[in-house]
């Protein structure tokens, strides 16, 4: 049977939950990443390269998120 508008929003609540999730992760990750980084007592200039580079990576899989997110939002929300 088709889906109702009521579980078509709940379905979407579901998602958003899931994107979120999806990036509390790559936050962590980074944030265990850096910290390993800096154990290393690597040159300050090394150590904020691979820092920003890290950060690159978590924006590009950040944004990866949101645009799959917005995808299944609008697949859901279609009639």
């Amino acid at each position: 049977p088709p889906l109702t508008e009521d579980r078509r929003v709940e379905l979407t609540k579901q998602v958003k939950a899931i994107a979120e999730e999806g990036k509390v992760a790559i936050r962590n990750i980074r944030r265990d990443t850096i910290e390993d980084i800096e154990k290393e007592k690597l040159p300050e200039d090394i150590t904020k390269s691979m820092t920003n580079q890290v950060q690159d990576l978590v924006n590009e899989y950040n944004k990866k998120i949101d645009e799959k997110l917005k995808e299944k939002e609008a697949e859901l929300m279609s009639v």
